[in-house]
């Protein structure tokens, strides 16, 4: 299950910040992660405060995404942050407390500065007093990582800390053949079958593959085959 999306318009505002289109629940790959997907699906009476953390390409940012348009869904007002991609700038949160859900991805890239934690402990001061919810993403749980104000890392040590569980090589392959589909392209089960036995199996390492695969096929306009693997990937 999963869900996203890019410009989406709430309450005929634009949002400062947009899901991307295509991370939704319904396209995202539970596996593992089944009680995730039911906490971030539940309705909050009042505040809450959840951190997600695990490796890159482990989901964080699909579940972000799909929890802002599952809020979106129902009237509510969300906002994805991408802190990696962001300025390191405290005016980047000005005003996200009246959002009914603000999704911090990335929090990491935020660490370390004082001024920009105190802009973060302004915004979940913000959403405290408004009753409305944080969701941060992170490579690591809140109690690893060091924040140079303590007041903000206290606060988020005391979140609901969920590490989103990497995919067994089934759920990578069906992860796989969405983006396959997505781009108007199949793997077939030998193709994977050839694949995985012969490159890092890695989702982000996979998907990196995936993404050389795609130029190429649609440059020779072929289809997603077993030569295609062995010439691209240096088979």
């Amino acid at each position: 299950m999963a869900q996203q999306a890019h410009g989406v318009v709430v309450n005929q505002q634009p949002l400062p910040f947009a899901a991307q289109e295509g991370r939704t629940f319904a396209n995202y790959v539970v596996g593992r992660n089944g009680d995730l997907v039911n906490r971030l699906l539940r309705p909050d009476d009042g505040f809450s405060a959840l951190w997600l953390w695990g490796p890159p390409a482990s989901g964080k940012s699909h579940l972000a995404h799909a929890a802002c348009h599952w809020r979106v869904g129902f009237g509510a007002k969300a906002a994805y942050v991408p802190l990696a991609a962001t300025p390191r700038d405290p005016e980047v949160l000005h005003g996200l407390a009246g959002y009914d859900l603000v999704a911090l991805d990335d929090l990491q890239h935020w660490l370390g500065c004082v001024e920009l934690e105190r802009a973060l402990m302004g915004l979940y001061q913000g959403l405290v007093a408004r009753r409305h919810r944080l969701l941060v993403a992170a490579e690591r749980p809140a109690a690893a990582l060091r924040f140079a104000f303590d007041d903000v890392g206290s606060r988020l040590r005391a979140a609901a800390s969920w590490e989103v569980r990497e995919l067994d090589d089934s759920g990578k392959g069906l992860v796989l053949a969405d983006r396959a589909r997505r781009r108007g392209l199949e793997v077939p089960p030998q193709v994977l079958d050839f694949w995985f036995a012969r490159r890092e199996r890695r989702l982000s390492c996979l998907l990196d593959d995936f993404e050389r695969l795609d130029r190429a096929a649609w440059k020779e306009q072929r289809r997603l085959t077993v030569p295609l693997l062995k010439k691209v990937l240096d088979l």
